[in-house]
């Protein structure tokens, strides 16, 4: 498998095009949970020590699995070159 064939840079794209939606789809569950917990901490709803320990680890995780995404998605367009 040469990395000159046209056909494998455009499956190495793809793959990697593909693995970046699937971590921004992670990215954006966790962010739902990161989202909700921040709203009703924003709007003087107290939050239990264990939301607040589930807020830090939800912002955490979104922050870790868009980077992940991101890093994907410009390594598949750097196949492309």
């Amino acid at each position: 498998m040469r990395l000159q064939d046209g056909n494998t840079l455009l499956a190495l794209f793809a793959l990697f095009l593909l693995l970046s939606v699937a971590a921004l789809t992670v990215a954006w569950w966790h962010g739902r949970r990161w989202g909700d917990l921040s709203s009703r901490r924003h709007y003087g709803e107290a939050l239990t020590e264990e939301e607040q320990t589930m807020l830090r680890r939800e912002r955490r995780s979104f922050l870790i699995w868009a980077g992940i995404s991101l890093a994907l998605m410009a390594l598949s367009f750097f196949a492309l070159e």
